[in-house]
C-alpha cells in the first residue's frame, strides 16, 4: 500500500473550486485547521471536535467538502455532511460535491448509494475491496430517514441554522466509531449561541499578524478600524492595514494561529477566521461594506467605533441595546466574520 496523501495534498490534487484547482495562496489562514484535522486523522485521535467561526466566501466550505471526500476515499471512514434542510442538502450534493471532484478516477469511484434504513437521496457510496464507505449529505430538519446510519465523521455546516434537538441526535451517530470526529462551521450570528458558543467552548484560536517594524502582534478584527488606513481618506486611496503602534504595513498572510486559553474539553479546538484574515478577500470590499454599514445602520462612524466590540454588522442586531452594542470579546469577530 502506497503512502497516503495528506489532507492538503489530496485537496490540491483531487478537489477543485468554482475558479479552478484548489490552492491556498491568499488563504493561508485555512492551513492551520487543515493541518490539525490531518493530524487527528493520521494519529486516529478519538472523540475530537473542531469548531470554526468563519467569514463568508473565505473557502471554508471547499475545505469541508475536501475533508469529507478525503475521509471517505483515503481514510475509509463514513461521513455525514449535515445542512439545515433537505432541499438545501439535495442542491448541495448536486452542485457542490460532484463538481468539486477534479480527478476522473475519484469521480468514477463515487456512485449513488444504498444503505438499509437510509434515504438514497444524498447518499454517495465509494465501493472498495474492503467494503463500501459512505458520504451522506443530509438536511437535519428531518432526521426520520437516517436513523440507522452509523458514522465516523460529522461535518455540520451552517450549524447556527440546524435544529438543536437534531444536533443532539447527530452526535449519537458516532457512538460505534473508533474516531468520532465532529466538525462545526458557520458564519456567526448571535453572541453566546450557535457557532459562537462552540468557539468559546474550544481553545479559541485567533490569527495574529506580526508587525515587522516594532515586533508587536495583532489580531486584526479585535483592533478594527484602528488597523485600517486610508479607507476613509478624501483622496479615495486604496485601504491598507497598518500597525496601530508604529504605522508599519501589516501582511494578512503572514499571521500565525495562537489559542486564547484552555478549552472546556481538551479535545475541542476552535478557530475564528474572519474575512480580514484571508488576503484573497479584497480589503477594499471589506472596508466598503463597513463604511456602508456605518452610514446606514447607525448613522455615524463614532457610534460604530464606540461599539467596535459589539454585534454591529449583523442583520440580527437591529435594535440592539446600548449594553449589547458595548459587549466585549468575540462579538467583534462575528461582526467582521459576516462582512
Amino acid at each position: 500500500m502506497g503512502r497516503r496523501p495528506s489532507l492538503q495534498e489530496f485537496m490540491e490534487t483531487e478537489v477543485g473550486s468554482d475558479s479552478g484547482p484548489l490552492n491556498f495562496r491568499g488563504r493561508e489562514a485555512l492551513l492551520g485547521p487543515m493541518a490539525h484535522l490531518d493530524e487527528v486523522l493520521r494519529l486516529g485521535l478519538p472523540e475530537q471536535t473542531v469548531s470554526i467561526l468563519k467569514g463568508t466566501q473565505i473557502g471554508m466550505t471547499s475545505v469541508a467538502i475536501g475533508l469529507a471526500l478525503y475521509c471517505v476515499r483515503v481514510r475509509r471512514l463514513n461521513v455525514g455532511y449535515f445542512l439545515p434542510d433537505q432541499d438545501f442538502a439535495n442542491r448541495f450534493a448536486d452542485t457542490r460535491i460532484r463538481p468539486a471532484i477534479r480527478n476522473p478516477r475519484l469521480a468514477a469511484a463515487m456512485r449513488d448509494g444504498r444503505y438499509r434504513g437510509a434515504a438514497s437521496k444524498g447518499l454517495k457510496e465509494f465501493p472498495a475491496p474492503g467494503g463500501s464507505r459512505f458520504l451522506y449529505v443530509l438536511g437535519l430538519q428531518d432526521i426520520g430517514n437516517a436513523i440507522s446510519l452509523p458514522l465516523d465523521v460529522l461535518i455540520r455546516d451552517e450549524v447556527d441554522d440546524l435544529p438543536p434537538e437534531n444536533l443532539a441526535w447527530s452526535n449519537d451517530r458516532l457512538d460505534a466509531s473508533r474516531i468520532g470526529l465532529t466538525v462545526n462551521l458557520a458564519m456567526g450570528r448571535t453572541p453566546g449561541r450557535g457557532i459562537h458558543a462552540m468557539y468559546e467552548d474550544g481553545d479559541r484560536r485567533t490569527w495574529r499578524v506580526p508587525c515587522f517594524g516594532c515586533q508587536s502582534e495583532w489580531t486584526l478584527e479585535e483592533h478594527w478600524p484602528e488597523v485600517l488606513a486610508d479607507a476613509l481618506a478624501d483622496d479615495g486611496g486604496p485601504p491598507r492595514l497598518v500597525c496601530p503602534s508604529c504605522g508599519a504595513h501589516l501582511s494578512r498572510s503572514a499571521g500565525r494561529w495562537a489559542p486564547a486559553g484552555e478549552p472546556a474539553l481538551r479535545s475541542h479546538a476552535s478557530w475564528r477566521i474572519p474575512q480580514l484574515a484571508v488576503e484573497a478577500i479584497r480589503l477594499e470590499r471589506i472596508a466598503a461594506k463597513w463604511r456602508a454599514a456605518v452610514s446606514t445602520r447607525f448613522g455615524s462612524e463614532a457610534l460604530c467605533k464606540a461599539g467596535a466590540n459589539g454585534p454591529l454588522m449583523s442583520s440580527d442586531s437591529a435594535g440592539a441595546s446600548a449594553t449589547e452594542i458595548r459587549s466585549k470579546g468575540a462579538a467583534n469577530a462575528i461582526r467582521l466574520s459576516r462582512v
